[in-house]
């Protein structure tokens, strides 16, 4: 049997949720939100901010529901979206329903942020220098213009930021996506946009939007680059103000001073 297209057309989406399509795409859009019916709100996953520590610890709060093996699996994994997730998806919802969560004052939606420059820096350490998937593509650009090292691993951090910053939005991977683009800013109303370096300090305010009081952090990134402790090993003058410009609406519109 033949699957047909069954994405829906942006003309059926309300308005929040096609601006919202049109800037990152239906595909990002999923795999990027995640929602509770049952608690109301809506956490907008950030890559390379923290999400590790949201996805399992959230998750691990709707998985309860289905019981403590499914906590378990959840929690082992978050990152895996193969194996499971207890949260409701944008595309399992009808259009009216999902501008609903996009846009009523009954759900509650976050995100977990980051200094631009960290955030970039970690998805180069564990993206790029590992060779990881997310690496191809800039090697082929790169190779595109003659100017390849011997390996993806090999990418320097200079010529990483060169390419990325000459990409929109929407072409540049999710791990170093601008961040006020990924999160549909300024058409997607949030209620609260936490900083991740103010992340411990702010579980008090995440449980009251998840309805969970007593919310306490899971952790479970075990790959963590620590990239916040290196910004000099790895920034030159030039390279942080390339930066301040190619991210200027995260710094201006997420609070973050630009590290000049």
């Amino acid at each position: 049997m033949t699957i047909p297209d069954r994405r829906p057309d942006r003309a059926e989406l309300g308005p929040t949720t096609a601006a919202y399509v049109k800037a990152i795409g239906w595909r990002s859009i999923n795999a990027h939100t995640h929602i509770s019916l049952v608690n109301q709100y809506v956490y907008v996953e950030v890559p390379k901010a923290g999400c590790g520590t949201m996805k399992a610890t959230l998750g691990g709060l709707e998985a309860a529901r289905l019981g403590p093996k499914v906590v378990e699996r959840v929690q082992a994994a978050p990152h895996d979206r193969a194996k499971m997730t207890p949260f409701v998806k944008p595309f399992q919802l009808p259009p009216e329903q999902l501008e609903e969560v996009f846009t009523s004052p009954t759900f509650k939606r976050f995100a977990v942020v980051r200094d631009p420059a960290a955030r970039l820096l970690s998805g180069y350490l564990e993206k790029i220098r590992q060779g990881l998937q997310q690496s191809a593509p800039i090697f082929q650009i790169l190779t595109d213009l003659g100017r390849a090292p011997e390996s993806a691993a090999d990418i320097s951090f200079a010529d990483f930021i060169d390419v990325i910053g000459a990409q929109a939005s929407r072409d540049q991977d999710p791990h170093w996506r601008r961040q006020v683009d990924h999160l549909g800013l300024p058409g997607m109303q949030y209620d609260a946009l936490i900083h991740l370096e103010e992340l411990g300090a702010s579980w008090g305010q995440i449980g009251a939007l998840i309805h969970v009081p007593e919310v306490q952090e899971q952790f479970f990134c075990r790959n963590s680059t620590q990239a916040g402790a290196h910004l000099t090993e790895h920034y030159t003058p030039e390279l942080l103000a390339r930066v301040a410009e190619i991210y200027a609406d995260d710094y201006a519109t997420l609070d973050y001073p630009a590290q000049l």
